[in-house]
């Protein structure tokens, strides 16, 4: 009996390593016929998804309306809404007015690609928005609710999705340009980013709030045995990253999504204010 093939378009995520020796988790790449190379090599370019034939920005637009429509009545969002009412939003704030801390802009990293990915990328998208809606500070003018400047990054972005994200307002820039835009008045949104990115996007700044995998999980999973695994923790523990960023913020594990398991392991990190620092753990 001849065994089927197995398709391609099977794994969730895909390790690319490229020319600068970044490695990238990429989520739900189909047809775009790229390879791992091994841990030695670091010639491999990410190429961009390849964008499905005959795709248009109306499909990609309702698309996300489909998400949303599923994400908007779901348990887990009015979960996330109330967390951020009770509890991360008055943790944004001081003792006095002034001491109110407010998030200017908004750095996604490695959403993947939506023109050719996997449903999570979909998911987290319209996560974010929730989470983007509730921080909106009120407009100069007072009149509605000003924008957060939002930027995304990913090399894996088709010409598709660069359409999809300018149609939003968001700025798409090539890899690592992004890097340099986070600023102590940002949100990071960056679930399961391989450990060395990570780490980078939050040595750069402390970002205000960070939406990713949770640090200790990196910590806890590190294999001492291994080469790679000490190299990467010596460099995190070298300039401290995750364990500065810990000490100065409050966390938030995700709730459970009954629909995709990307909030698994994921928690919301938020700055303390300057005068509560030392009174407050996570």
């Amino acid at each position: 009996m001849t065994r089927k093939k197995k398709s391609a378009l099977k794994p969730k995520r895909v390790e690319i390593t490229d020319s600068d020796g970044w490695t990238h988790i990429i989520k739900g790449l189909k047809n775009t016929h790229l390879t791992t190379p091994s841990l030695s090599s670091n010639a491999t370019k990410i190429q961009p998804a390849s964008i499905p034939s005959g795709q248009t920005l109306t499909d990609l637009q309702e698309t996300r309306a489909h998400y949303r429509s599923q994400w908007l009545p779901s348990p887990s969002h009015d979960q996330i809404r109330n967390l951020f009412v009770r509890e991360i939003l008055p943790s944004l704030h001081g003792p006095a007015a002034h001491e109110r801390q407010r998030i200017d802009r908004c750095i996604i990293l490695g959403l993947g690609s939506l023109s050719n990915g996997h449903r999570s990328s979909w998911w987290e998208l319209v996560f974010l928005e929730t989470v983007l809606s509730l921080l909106r500070p009120p407009a100069s003018d007072g009149e509605g609710a000003a924008l957060i400047e939002t930027i995304i990054q990913d090399p894996v972005l088709n010409a598709m999705d660069h359409t999809f994200f300018s149609s939003l307002g968001y700025t798409v820039l090539a890899d690592p340009l992004a890097f340099d835009e986070i600023t102590e008045s940002t949100l990071l949104f960056a679930p399961h980013l391989e450990l060395n990115v990570y780490a980078e996007a939050l040595r750069k700044a402390q970002p205000m709030m960070c939406v990713g995998t949770d640090v200790r999980e990196y910590i806890d999973k590190v294999d001492w045995r291994s080469g790679v695994g000490r190299k990467e923790w010596e460099e995190a523990e070298r300039v401290n990253v995750f364990q500065r960023y810990m000490d100065g913020t409050h966390s938030w594990p995700l709730p459970e999504f009954e629909r995709d398991h990307w909030m698994c392991f994921t928690c919301i990190y938020s700055k303390k204010p300057n005068d509560a620092a030392q009174d407050c753990q996570i």
